[in-house]
C-alpha cells in the first residue's frame, strides 16, 4: 500500500523514499482535512430544515386557530374582540413564517461561513404574541 518496501521489511529500506512516502502520506491527510472543511455536514443543513419546518407547523397552527376563532367561535358580547383575537392569530403566523424563512437563511449562512449561530427573536416574539392573544381572548371571555 504504496511503502517504500513491497515486502514490508523497513530495515533496509532507503530513508529518502521513506522521507517521500511520509510528506506523501501527509498531504493526502492535509487534502483530506481541507475536503471535510469546506464541506459541510449534511446533518446540521437538515436539522435546520426541520427547525425551519417546525416554525413554519406553528405559523400554521396558529393561523389555523385564528380562521377558526373568527368562523367557529360563538361571538362574544363585544364583536370586536373576538375579530382582535382571529387577527392577532393571523398576524402573528404572518411573522412567524416570514421570520423562520429569515432565520433558515441566517443559520445556513453561519454555517457555511463557519461563523456563530446567529440570535433569534423568534422565540419571544412568539412568546409576546401568545401571551397577547391570551389576555384578549381572556379578555373576551370576561366581557360575555
Amino acid at each position: 500500500m504504496g511503502s517504500a518496501e513491497p515486502s514490508g521489511n523497513s530495515a533496509n529500506a532507503d530513508p529518502a523514499a521513506i522521507e517521500h512516502e511520509i510528506a506523501a502520506t501527509e498531504a493526502r491527510i492535509e487534502e483530506l482535512i481541507e475536503v471535510e472543511e469546506s464541506e459541510l455536514d449534511y446533518r446540521f443543513t437538515l436539522a435546520n430544515e426541520r427547525t425551519f419546518l417546525a416554525w413554519m407547523r406553528t405559523a400554521l397552527g396558529l393561523l389555523a386557530g385564528g380562521v377558526a376563532v373568527h368562523e367557529l367561535v360563538k361571538p362574544f358580547r363585544h364583536h370586536g374582540v373576538r375579530s382582535a383575537v382571529a387577527m392577532s392569530c393571523i398576524v402573528l403566523a404572518g411573522i412567524i413564517a416570514l421570520g423562520a424563512y429569515g432565520r433558515w437563511r441566517h443559520v445556513q449562512a453561519a454555517m457555511q461561513a463557519g461563523a456563530k449561530m446567529p440570535r433569534t427573536l423568534m422565540v419571544p416574539i412568539l412568546a409576546a404574541g401568545i401571551a397577547i392573544i391570551a389576555v384578549l381572548a381572556g379578555i373576551g371571555l370576561l366581557l360575555s
